[in-house]
């Protein structure tokens, strides 16, 4: 085939090509019966809104190291099953309506040793229980990571 054909050819192929897209999606205004993709019917799905349903109990489980922090006794629980000693446990919050991080205070906090199973008293101040969006586990000045609502 001779340059001329094969551009030919290669004009036809282009055509086609861009026809074949601009049918599939329906143009790029969604106004000539296409839908934008992702769309289902032109509706938007309705928003599900879930979220914690208040209680002040959460819990901690990770690598033998069971804590359960219950705002509504004030109590934290810290289980030491890791086969080391745990330096003494604090926690903070992040409020869920803007991110605000508030302390908790562990009363008479000290080491918990392996093996051991000891509650502290805890307060929480300046944030109500609905409002908190994340509740996180220091042992010592390490941040263990996230309590799980219960």
């Amino acid at each position: 085939m001779k340059t001329t054909g094969r551009l030919v050819v290669l004009a036809i192929v282009l055509a086609v090509a861009v026809f074949a897209l601009r049918a599939c999606t329906g143009g790029d205004d969604g106004k000539d019966g296409g839908e934008r993709s992702g769309g289902s019917g032109g509706k938007s799905p309705e928003p599900t809104v879930t979220g914690p349903t208040g209680t002040g109990v959460y819990r901690y489980v990770n690598a033998g190291l069971t804590a359960t922090l219950d705002l509504e006794d004030g109590t934290l629980e810290i289980e030491n099953e890791t086969g080391h000693d745990l330096e003494a446990p604090d926690f903070y919050v992040l409020d869920a309506r803007d991110g605000v991080q508030t302390d908790g205070k562990v009363d008479a906090s000290t080491p918990v040793p392996a093996g051991e199973t000891k509650t502290f008293d805890v307060t929480l101040n300046g944030i109500a229980v609905k409002d908190i969006g994340l509740a996180v586990l220091l042992i010592g000045h390490d941040n263990y990571g996230a309590f799980v609502q219960q």
